[in-house]
């Protein structure tokens, strides 16, 4: 009976923070950072630091590897970026992880964002006892089901200071035509690529880059990957995510291979 209330369990508190969410929303609908939240309920967020500076978030999917985007490492080094796992706060130096190897598909394009995906080699893994992997979703999202997308990016388009503590919003997965329609003429919304947002008043916004996805049930579905500059939450500018499942060959062949 244990094994079927917990995801009964998991599936009330995954409801019970949308509908929380969507209340605050119409309270100020300007703030795009959804909840806090702490990484003891998310144990596959990371975040990944480049000389020191806090660049994005990732996702832990083997103790050895993680998964962020690939224009979170522009023209950068190995020596560049240090992982941090089981980390809330941004300030929390602890769990330090230096990256020995990147990994970027080949068919990603720094100018269109096309397949943005990476995965970082750690030197050390992370043990389960500080930040636990996540399963990758072997489907796209379906248009109009809530995905949860966490990191430490700003939580208002107007904002310069990032916030300290991690947080969390549920958004809404929109159609792709629909995604098209509003991206024509700023950017191709590609096979690789969905869309989701609460619009006017839920969204990712700068310095989420790389940072999780997951649907309902607990699976990896995206990386937070782009959005129209200074527009976060606007009815026009959803978020835009790689979708895990399209680029799943590569990231098992790399898992096989490194991780």
């Amino acid at each position: 009976m244990q094994g079927v209330l917990l995801p009964l369990m998991m599936w009330i508190i995954w409801l019970s923070e949308i509908q929380t969410e969507e209340l605050d929303s119409r309270r100020s609908p300007r703030v795009v950072g959804g909840h806090p939240s702490d990484v003891q309920n998310l144990p596959y967020m990371v975040n990944i630091r480049r000389r020191g500076n806090f660049q994005c978030g990732g996702s832990l999917v083997t103790p050895h590897c993680v998964l962020t985007a690939a224009h979170c490492l522009k023209d950068g080094q190995t020596s560049d970026f240090v992982v941090r796992g089981g980390v809330t706060y941004l300030s929390d130096m602890r769990n330090a992880r230096y990256v020995r190897k990147i990994l970027l598909p080949s068919a990603y394009s720094s100018s269109t964002l096309d397949h943005d995906v990476a995965l970082l080699q750690l030197q050390n893994p992370l043990q389960a006892s500080v930040a636990q992997p996540i399963s990758l979703a072997l489907r796209s999202p379906r248009p109009g089901t809530f995905v949860r997308v966490s990191g430490w990016g700003l939580t208002d388009d107007s904002s310069t200071l990032l916030p300290n503590q991690l947080h969390s919003v549920h958004v809404r997965v929109m159609p792709q035509r629909e995604c098209r329609n509003l991206y024509r003429g700023y950017r191709n919304i590609t096979a690789s690529m969905f869309c989701a947002s609460i619009p006017g008043y839920k969204d990712a916004c700068a310095a989420d880059s790389g940072g999780p996805v997951v649907n309902s049930s607990g699976f990896l579905v995206g990386v937070v990957s782009w959005g129209r500059a200074n527009r976060c939450a606007a009815a026009d500018s959803p978020g835009v995510y790689s979708d895990v499942s399209y680029q799943s060959d590569w990231i098992a062949e790399n898992i096989h291979r490194y991780c």
